[in-house]
């Protein structure tokens, strides 16, 4: 009790008030924004499941800082080159030397002396995960001594200990994190692959770890694949600038070890809008009518048809998009084709012509 007191009376407190802290900020330098949503001095995610580009667009984003690009990926940057450090734990540096090759051929000469000037990696033998305070030790003292403007670290996963869905481990890796990285004051951007689940659109929900990890950080991005074919991105969480979470933009990676945004944009649920519903049921109404159709062809032996019991592109057009009520579009059509297909309960003969799956029908029969 006595000790409680004593430190009682050695610590000064000095209320602070709110307009003083205003007024503070005026002195400030104002805020640069980096790219999209990052602005200097912030830390944050690029989100997603496995081979979605994460690290391919990190790399993007790292080299186009690093010579002074004016856009990437559709978004403007401010042109100004910056010392960049990416900290890549998930692969040796001959995969990723291998890949960043092919990205330096689209750099001009110019650009490429910045790159050399700016861009820095970590030695061939840097820890593949921080086990211990000696391996974060480590990268903080790697870091103070690159002293970046922008930081790069690949991944998350390398970086924790313990299952991540505890909040209490969490919150240890979030007190080191801000310990030994964040405490530089530079711009962190932290590629976290593991997300649960790819079954509807990716938002903070699906991001791996307790709540407790997507609070700590100020902007988040998620990376996930198209159900039918196709990647997209979306803004996750922004706490500084007002986001779109429901934008997707679509993009492309390309032989040459850059990712492009085709220029499509949407609503993230319209990608999953065939096998998705708001409450996360899987949603096979269309694909159904279109099985039933098809199945009920099929046991018309018609012998004036000129495809007998086949049903064409052209019969389930006529049925479901060209009807008075429009009951499905010319894309959930096929859509829903190329699922009946995958799924095995369909075969398409030829361009246009489908006919139920052999095993199917032999169930089907079995069955009357």
């Amino acid at each position: 009790m006595k000790k409680d007191l004593m430190e009682k009376e050695k610590r000064k407190i000095k209320i602070e008030m709110g307009f003083d802290q205003i007024q503070d900020l005026k002195n400030e330098p104002e805020v640069k924004v980096l790219w999209e949503g990052i602005s200097e001095g912030t830390f944050g995610l690029l989100c997603g499941v496995a081979k979605t580009g994460k690290t391919t667009f990190a790399e993007n984003l790292a080299i186009s800082l690093s010579v002074g690009r004016t856009e990437y990926f559709g978004k403007k940057m401010n042109g100004v080159p910056r010392k960049v450090l990416f900290v890549n734990m998930e692969e040796s540096w001959k995969i990723r030397g291998r890949r960043n090759t092919k990205q330096l051929n689209e750099l001009s000469v110019a650009e490429l002396d910045l790159y050399r000037e700016n861009y820095m990696t970590v030695p061939k033998d840097f820890p593949e995960f921080l086990n211990n305070e000696n391996d974060w030790e480590y990268l903080r003292d790697y870091i103070a001594e690159a002293n970046p403007d922008v930081i790069f670290i690949d991944s998350l996963t390398h970086m924790f200990s313990g299952e991540i869905e505890k909040s209490a481990n969490c919150v240890n890796f979030v007190q080191k994190f801000k310990k030994y990285v964040t405490c530089f004051g530079k711009t962190v951007i932290v590629i976290h692959h593991n997300v649960k689940g790819n079954d509807k659109p990716i938002d903070q929900n699906n991001v791996a770890g307790s709540r407790v990890i997507l609070q700590s950080f100020q902007f988040a991005y998620g990376f996930a694949n198209i159900p039918m074919g196709g990647k997209y991105m979306c803004p996750l969480n922004n706490k500084e600038f007002g986001i779109d979470t429901t934008e997707a933009i679509l993009y492309d990676i390309k032989e040459d070890g850059w990712i492009v945004a085709t220029g499509e944009k949407c609503n993230k649920y319209k990608l999953y809008k065939d096998s998705y519903k708001s409450d996360g049921r899987t949603d096979s109404t269309n694909t159904d009518l279109i099985y039933n159709y098809i199945e009920s062809i099929s046991s018309q032996v018609s012998q004036t048809s000129l495809y007998g019991n086949r049903t064409t592109t052209r019969m389930l057009m006529s049925e479901f998009v060209e009807n008075d009520s429009r009951t499905m579009s010319k894309d959930t059509l096929h859509k829903g084709l190329l699922k009946l297909e995958k799924e095995s309960k369909i075969k398409r003969e030829k361009k246009g012509v489908y006919i139920l799956n052999s095993k199917v029908e032999d169930e089907r029969n079995d069955t009357k």
